[in-house]
Formats: structure tokens, C-alpha cells, sequence
């Protein structure tokens, strides 16, 4: 069974889903239960990672927020990196990885400003990466 349906606008909850197998959204990982201080995610609960920044994975947390948290922090349940992904990798061998209509300096800074442009583009991109587990 597959759940991705979401309301973000209204529902707690929207980084939620429930994983089968054949699922094609990729990059997976669960919030560690030695984790403390992060009331938006909760233990166990698998997150499909938008991005990955400085190696810190961006994903939808309960509240339906793009957010940044440390790598550190999460188990990986799927480590494969969606083909679409643009990679780059920083000086000390940190990794930068967005799909392309994401991958733009400051998009997440507009996106947080409410840039209506970046807002559909984002959600335009999570729609599509959902569709695909449907």
C-alpha cells in the first residue's frame, strides 16, 4: 500500500508516507529515536529527501516545511540519488544535490519569502516526485 496524498496547505503531516516495495521515490531516510529536539519530525517516520546541501538533507518535515537537517541525524533506509539530481561537491567534499529546477542559489531563501514564483516551481517538483510512487 502507498499513501502520498497530501494536503500541505491544510494537514499536518505532509513529509508523511508510507513506503512499498517497487516504490520509484528514492532517497529515503527515518529521524534516528536517539534524536532529540525536533517536535516537526517524527522517530521512524520515513522522509523522502528533496536535496541534499552541504551533505545536511533538506525534506518535508510533519509540517510540511522544505527544511534543512543535519545528515547526522537520520538513518538511510534508500541511498539512491534520483538521476535528475544536479551534484556538485564544495571544497572540503560536502555535497550540493537538487533536481534542476531547484538547484538555483537562494531558491530555498525565495521560497521561505513566499516568492510565488519559487512556490509553484517547488511544488510543482514535489507533485512530480510523488506522482512517481503513485
Amino acid at each position: 500500500m502507498r499513501i502520498c496524498e497530501y494536503h500541505w496547505y491544510e494537514h499536518y503531516g505532509i513529509g508523511r508516507f508510507e513506503i512499498s516495495e517497487g516504490s520509484q521515490i528514492k532517497m529515503i531516510v527515518k529521524l534516528k529515536s536517539n534524536t532529540q529536539n525536533h517536535t516537526d519530525l517524527s522517530v521512524n517516520q520515513p522522509y523522502f529527501v528533496i536535496g541534499i546541501e552541504a551533505d545536511d538533507y533538506r525534506l518535508l518535515n510533519d509540517a510540511g516545511k522544505p527544511y534543512l537537517y543535519p545528515h547526522e541525524f537520520f538513518d538511510v533506509i534508500d541511498s539512491t540519488q534520483p538521476i535528475d539530481w544536479i551534484t556538485q561537491y564544495g571544497e572540503d567534499s560536502e555535497q550540493y544535490s537538487y533536481p534542476e529546477p531547484l538547484n538555483e542559489v537562494g531558491f530555498f531563501e525565495d521560497l521561505f519569502e513566499q516568492q510565488q514564483e519559487k512556490i509553484s516551481i517547488f511544488w510543482h517538483v514535489v507533485n512530480q516526485t510523488l506522482s512517481k510512487a503513485a
